[in-house]
């Protein structure tokens, strides 16, 4: 193709430089009076003039100026043809030929790689919607396709692509690619390791040999993680020692039909190396001994490189508490290949203090400013602290609006003392209105919902619900000021209407209750991570007996009447340090409660509870959760305990998974569960997102066994009598609501329990 367009461009030369021989004698030099253009339609005179080296008031020579003109225009790559005349004597006429541009680029048949990536890299080679096309342009287009699928392990990738004309000299390329199948590693050798098996290192390795399992992508074979593999082996043995460690070479075969891969890397161990000795210089601000104390790595250790980029790590977010954002730190290793030993030197340089100049926030399109700087932790014309910078980034995270927050600390132009802020934030859907029917394990519900967790912008959430289900009716509307005082005290205020019918329950003691109450709670932030609460309501309900009322609920009806007053206060403190409020990966939450009827209330009453919530994050992709709730209470007064309506019960999708809702614990005289005053639950979970995902977002499975149970009193306690399950469960965050799907298996159940080992509810409150 270029040998093709390179022979037009001489025998153009050729032909003009024959022309001008012909005609040499009437065509002698002349002064350029003008230069005229004509044939250009998408390129500007002005781009075409820049380009020709002829200016007005030049004398032109044909037989010398010409080819040097013709030849700096085809350059150019702009023109497929190019003409140089003489007018009227002294006027210069180009008359040029454009090359077509490219109008479209249609890419079919991709599957595993996508369409974006596969533009993005043909722009990279100057491939793209505007640019000049010609015949050399497929070759370049086929080279870099090809690239990047061999570089993805499909050797057996096919290119066509066609070129339609289109009007305004334009054309059309459409590309359709046939991938093929992806080689397959069949076999991994690595030659030269001495101190450990070819099995432990090549089990470290992403890539793997060849597997049936069709769910596994480890022996698919790609450029890029071969070349992370390498990078782990390294990683491998500097941590163990191996200062000399090296990759002398990877060779890389495929078999003639393109679909076996097999690798073989040569490496060189060298010998393991121990510390010599660890010393500290530089300018230190910070008291040295502190400084050593944060080095993990002492006299005599083997050689690690993970621990002493640690400790370099360590010192770094040591000196930017003190405001040393850009401090560095140098690690001189000195090798003895003799003893095999090395000393290492922590050189430190802390730089200036620096400090904060402005915080700017981008990104969010409805909430108010002060919502999101209220929030911050790091404030303007203070010391940089990366610790507070943090802890600012995870409060915003933590907003119910925020989908994503990222800050950046880029310098102050001119200056080595001062950074910006500049946050950037991602809102999520602040509000949602629902109105439809779900079906659960928990019966039929219709539901009617609007939430707004950022009301106007300023941060405040209301929430109004109708939820009519089988067993509870019920309506109900709140209101939340996070900052209802400037210094972080948040109010709620709510109001609902409850009503309910277990008759149509299959496990829960019968009877019918209409309850109506309002409520209004503060929450007082008493350091950066825990809260007091306080709150008072008052509440009436009115209790329905049927011929399937147990026996007790009878009497106390009959000793008490069927409607009752209860004036509550409640006490609560809460220890938060979760990364999120939604799908946490680390931190930790304790909550304590005090709930009870103050004296004067029809029935006096008291309940307490403790929850406690832990993530810790395995890998990337993995978490670790446990959950422990322990609840109780009784009676005081004329009342020994907790009335029948405000009992614990068990079972369900939200308690303990695998048994019917609210069906565990004591039974009343008819053998339903009559709930009682004391409760223990636990899990036990290892979340991870869905299969084949990269970016989960809102949905999640989780691996999980629920133990607990309820009893009448404290003093019924018994370990013996946990009831278990374990099972797999998945979460979706759905537009219309949380939707929750489980399916467990129970252990150390009794015959008499009511099982139920899947289990879903779908638009209903998570």
């Amino acid at each position: 193709m270029r040998l093709f367009a390179t022979a037009i461009k001489l025998l153009c030369l050729l032909a003009f430089t024959y022309s001008c021989s012909v005609h040499a004698q009437q065509a002698q030099s002349f002064v350029v009076g003008d230069i005229v253009v004509e044939g250009n339609e998408r390129i500007d005179l002005g781009t075409i003039l820049n380009y020709l080296p002829v200016r007005t008031r030049d004398s032109f020579d044909p037989r010398r100026d010409g080819p040097r003109a013709l030849r700096a225009l085809y350059d150019t790559g702009l023109f497929s043809d190019v003409v140089l005349k003489q007018r009227d004597s002294n006027i210069l006429l180009v008359e040029v030929v454009e090359r077509p541009s490219i109008g479209s680029i249609t890419i079919d048949g991709n599957q595993k790689i996508p369409k974006d990536e596969l533009t993005a890299s043909l722009r990279q080679a100057d491939i793209a919607l505007g640019r000049v096309y010609n015949r050399s342009l497929l070759e370049t287009v086929e080279r870099e396709l090809r690239r990047v699928y061999f570089s993805a392990g499909n050797y057996g990738s096919e290119i066509d692509i066609n070129v339609k004309e289109l009007e305004r000299n334009r054309v059309a390329l459409d590309i359709d690619i046939t991938e093929g199948a992806i080689a397959k590693i069949q076999h991994i050798n690595i030659v030269g390791n001495k101190s450990y098996s070819e099995e432990t290192l090549v089990d470290l390795l992403q890539s793997a040999e060849y597997t049936p399992n069709p769910f596994s992508t480890r022996d698919e074979y790609s450029q890029v993680k071969l070349a992370a593999d390498i990078e782990t082996l390294r990683s491998f043995y500097l941590d163990r020692g191996f200062t000399r460690f090296d990759v002398v070479s990877t060779q890389v075969s495929i078999s003639p039909d393109k679909r076996d891969i097999f690798v073989v890397i040569n490496i060189d161990e060298g010998d393991r190396y121990t510390v010599r000795d660890v010393n500290l210089r530089g300018q230190l601000d910070v008291p040295e001994q502190e400084l050593l104390d944060l080095i993990e790595i002492e006299e005599g250790d083997v050689f690690a490189r993970k621990d002493i980029v640690r400790s370099s790590n360590a010192i770094t977010d040591r000196l930017g508490q003190d405001g040393f954002a850009f401090a560095e730190v140098d690690v001189l290793p000195d090798v003895d290949d003799e003893s095999k030993d090395v000393g290492l030197t922590f050189v430190v340089n802390p730089g200036k203090r620096v400090y904060v100049r402005r915080i700017v926030f981008t990104g969010q399109y409805k909430t108010r400013d002060e919502v999101l700087r209220r929030e911050m932790r790091q404030f303007e014309g203070s010391r940089f602290s990366p610790a507070l910078v943090n802890r600012s980034r995870i409060r915003l995270q933590r907003l119910a609006f925020m989908q994503s927050v990222s800050i950046s600390t880029p310098r102050v132009p001119g200056t080595d003392d001062q950074v910006d802020l500049e946050v950037t934030v991602q809102e999520g859907p602040s509000g949602s209105f629902s109105a439809g029917f779900g079906y659960g394990t928990e019966g039929a519900t219709v539901s009617l919902a609007f939430s707004q967790e950022n009301l106007f912008g300023t941060g405040q959430s209301m929430k109004f619900a109708f939820d009519n289900s089988d067993t509870t009716r019920q309506l109900s509307l709140s209101l939340r000021n996070p900052y209802f005082t400037d210094d972080g005290i948040s109010r709620t205020v709510r109001a609902f209407i409850s009503e309910t019918d277990t008759s149509n329950s299959t496990a829960r003691t019968t009877y019918l209750s209409s309850t109506r109450g309002a409520s209004v709670s503060f929450g007082v932030p008493l350091s950066e991570f825990s809260t007091f609460r306080v709150g008072a309501g008052y509440e009436r309900t009115e209790i329905g007996q049927t011929s399937s009322t147990p026996d007790d609920i009878n009497a106390f009806v009959d000793e008490n009447g069927d409607t009752y007053d209860l004036w509550t206060f409640n006490l609560g403190f809460s220890y938060d340090t979760r990364n999120r409020t939604v799908f946490a990966t680390k931190g930790f939450v304790n909550r304590f409660n005090v709930d009870f009827s103050v004296p004067g209330s029809d029935i006096t009453y008291v309940k307490a509870g403790y929850n406690f919530e832990y993530f810790y994050p395995l890998t990337e992709r993995y978490t670790f959760s446990t959950t422990i709730q322990v609840d109780g209470g009784g009676g005081y007064g004329d009342f020994k305990r907790i009335p029948f309506f405000k009992r614990y019960f068990a079972g369900g999708i939200r308690t303990l998974r695998g048994y019917d809702s609210g069906s565990l614990g004591p039974l009343d005289s008819v053998g339903n569960a009559s709930g009682g005053d004391f409760r223990t639950l636990g899990t036990v979970e290892l979340i991870f997102p869905p299969p084949f995902v990269e970016e989960p977002g809102a949905t999640r499975f989780s691996l999980f066994t629920d133990f607990g149970n309820v009893y009448s009193e404290y003093d019924d306690f018994d370990a013996d009598e946990f009831r278990g399950s374990y099972g797999v469960a998945f979460v979706w965050l759905s537009p219309v609501g949380p939707l929750t799907f489980s399916y467990s298996a129970p252990y150390n159940d009794r015959p008499d329990d009511r099982r139920r080992e899947f289990q879903f509810t779908i638009g209903s409150i998570f």
